[in-house]
């Protein structure tokens, strides 16, 4: 049989590992290797307790497609290594995998909206865990893969145009910075609740992509108002709002 079991030479993820071919990816780090070597690592250090649950969940997820046993066997692991990256992003690729698989085999409702409380859920809780917990390194590698996976369903929303910090993106260069970040979560987390904030936010995206067009390549103006916004981000880190990875609700 050419399915042996290894251990990743980067993470130590425990894998499931086509022994025919020479190199694999990580699903748990990204990492590409020589799959004779992630044998042999196994070899070397033994296979415990963890490594059994791990195993054994990623055979129930891929071969079986057994998603509840899959999610059963992670959180055993979990339980014995809480807040391990590699089990709460096999947590993320399995609830993930239930979503697509019920969504495309199984003629999943179509509720508009409940698919994607779901795949936002997922996110939060396992996606965002994994990415908190993991090593810098990997950190992007979950990130790119979490914003490949929310394009899949995007199709879905019945928002007319995403929301975005147009006027912080272009003066900041990035949707995804640290700044921006901590401007998204005061969106979401204390304007949203409240009436004029959520009339400021409207206000904000009906004039910004205009002015963003104005301001575009006017540097005196986009330095005064990142000075400006330099200090409203301070403020808000003051108040506890984080500049950490920070994906928006679909």
């Amino acid at each position: 049989m050419s399915i042996q079991n290894g251990k990743c030479p980067n993470c130590g993820g425990s894998l499931l590992l086509d022994s025919l071919n020479e190199k694999a990816i990580c699903k748990f780090c990204g990492s590409e290797f020589v799959v004779q070597q992630a044998i042999q690592k196994l070899q070397i250090d033994g296979i415990a307790t963890f490594d059994v649950l791990f195993l054994t969940a990623q055979q129930a997820l891929d071969k079986e497609q057994d998603f509840d046993k899959a999610r059963k066997k992670f959180k055993e692991a979990l339980n014995l290594r809480p807040n391990d990256y590699r089990v709460l992003w096999g947590l993320f690729l399995c609830e993930t995998s239930g979503i697509d698989f019920a969504y495309h085999k199984k003629g999943y409702i179509q509720i508009e909206g409940d698919i994607l409380s779901n795949v936002n859920e997922v996110i939060h809780k396992y996606g965002m865990t994994a990415i908190q917990n993991a090593p810098l390194k990997i950190q992007n590698y979950y990130f790119q893969e979490v914003e490949k996976y929310k394009l899949k369903y995007q199709h879905l929303s019945n928002k007319r145009k995403k929301e975005g910090c147009y006027i912080a993106s272009a003066v900041y260069g990035s949707y995804n910075c640290p700044e921006v970040w901590v401007l998204r979560r005061y969106r979401d987390e204390q304007l949203k609740k409240h009436l004029f904030g959520r009339i400021f936010i409207r206000v904000y995206y009906f004039f910004s992509p205009k002015l963003v067009k104005i301001f575009k390549n006017k540097h005196q103006l986009n330095l005064f108002i990142k000075k400006r916004l330099d200090k409203k981000v301070k403020k808000l880190k003051e108040k506890g709002f984080q500049d950490t990875i920070y994906f928006d609700s679909m």
